[in-house]
């Protein structure tokens, strides 16, 4: 049973193209399909489009409105210019054509469109940073999914090989039993020995259905192509905690989020001080109206004046709006120092991570050594009868756990070091990803300044 499951996983396995000699998918190429594709991402960029939107509409406060409308039908007057002087006159009809044109600009509103301006100004990096630190979340998850693939594809062809190695001593435990060379108790603890093996089997194929389906999600399908173990280079991850510390409370993408929607919500409170000054605007407006001179004949009124218009609520609306925005930006304080202490304790706690897993990693491979020095042994004593092939059996299986657990110590301490560098903020930094957008800004950029150097070299001509 157990072997018939082993072999089940090892034929998925070989569906993700797990197989010798196949083009290799590297942890890079994983990390760009996610970036590129990952629904977090996208609703991030799209939420930063939204707020490069509200930008335009804020700054279009800085140009002026034009108004124009029209009116055409028959009217009906009963009123002083119908009734006129005399008492012949009371009432008429007339067709009346109408049309006006007016263009309005404000000239001083309490600095409250520069505010709305730069609100939405910062709220547009702060989106733009988010999208940085959504990328560094993502790109951790494809890290450690990439790296539960690996681990658990290798334990489970350890386990595999060891299934056939346990198969032969039991095989032969069980024909000396057959044939009064060994007492039953033997074939007991052999089997033992297999029922363990089991366990871990099954533990470890349920790590790897959980890390395939994580992978899928995450990337966007699972591996087509042999996986390559991504070791980093040396130094990438800093010697002091304290130094991480510092660099990541420096260029945090979280950080910046923080401090941007602060911005955003200070810029805000200004806007709202702004209603507790008068507005002041300029206006042209032109008006045509024909109709009959019974109730008023041709009117031209063309006008060019300044208004004033201040309205202040009795009942303290501006004021509790002003304090409303003075308490978000305050709330948005409290927030980023939240942010920095989690940014400290996961690096922290990343660091603490790293640092026993290479414990776990050294002792795990001390222990290698030893029970292959036991092994080593046995095979000798039992070449010379000095031990039983239980015993032989029992050291194999000590040495096979030793370096599973070496195996799983090694992939865990290599994530650790993954997670450093995600929670310093510097994960795509130290693996040079770009992805398509920032590719295709990139270029746009890159038009844009080639074409405003042809235009001034044309002027200089």
């Amino acid at each position: 049973m157990a072997r018939t499951a082993t072999f089940a996983v090892l034929a998925g396995v070989s569906v993700f193209g797990l197989a010798t000699g196949a083009r290799a998918e590297t942890l890079q190429e994983a990390m760009v399909s996610a970036l590129n594709a990952h629904p977090t991402v996208q609703a991030a960029m799209k939420s930063r489009d939204y707020y490069a939107e509200e930008k335009q509409e804020q700054r279009s406060g800085y140009f002026p409105e034009l108004n124009a409308s029209g009116s055409m039908g028959r009217i009906y007057g009963d009123n002083s210019t119908s009734r006129g002087l005399t008492v012949e006159r009371g009432a008429g009809y007339s067709w009346l054509y109408e049309g006006s044109v007016a263009v309005r600009q404000t000239i001083w509103d309490g600095l409250e469109t520069v505010n709305r301006v730069g609100a939405a100004d910062a709220r547009v990096r702060s989106a733009g940073s988010n999208v940085a630190d959504v990328r560094e979340n993502l790109g951790l998850r494809v890290v450690l999914a990439y790296l539960d693939v690996l681990r658990t594809k290798e334990a489970v062809t350890m386990i595999t090989d060891h299934n056939k190695l346990i198969a032969d001593y039991r095989t032969r435990i069980d024909s000396m039993v057959e044939q009064g060379a060994a007492d039953e108790s033997m074939a007991v603890q052999a089997h033992d020995i297999q029922i363990q093996l089991d366990s871990t089997q099954a533990d470890i194929e349920g790590e790897f259905a959980k890390a395939v389906a994580e992978y899928r999600e995450v990337v966007g399908q699972v591996p087509t192509d042999p996986l390559v173990r991504p070791d980093l280079p040396s130094g990438a991850v800093l010697a002091s905690v304290d130094e991480a510390v510092a660099m990541a409370l420096q260029e945090h993408p979280a950080l910046r989020v923080a401090d941007e929607t602060k911005e955003a919500f200070a810029r805000d409170a200004d806007a709202e001080k702004g209603a507790l000054y008068p507005d002041f605007s300029g206006e042209l407006s032109y008006l045509k109206k024909d109709q009959a001179d019974i109730i008023g004949g041709e009117v031209v009124d063309a006008k060019a004046v300044v208004r004033m218009d201040w309205t202040f609520s009795t009942g303290g609306a501006e004021l509790a709006r002003i304090r409303k925005a003075t308490s978000r930006y305050a709330e948005s304080q409290a927030r980023r120092d939240e942010i920095s202490r989690n940014i400290e304790r996961q690096i922290r706690t990343s660091y603490a991570e790293m640092q026993a897993a290479k414990d776990r990693l050294d002792n795990g491979r001390d222990r290698v050594g030893v029970t292959k020095d036991l092994l080593t042994t046995y095979e000798k004593q039992f070449e010379a009868a000095k031990v039983t092939l239980l015993n032989l059996l029992q050291a194999e299986n000590n040495n096979f756990n030793a370096r599973l657990g070496v195996v799983n110590a090694d992939y865990r301490h290599l994530a650790a070091q993954y997670a450093v560098l995600a929670h310093m903020g510097y994960l795509q930094d130290v693996m040079s990803i770009v992805s398509a957008h920032e590719n295709a800004q990139d270029e746009a950029r890159a038009e844009a300044q080639m074409a405003d150097q042809a235009k001034s070299g044309a002027a200089h001509e």
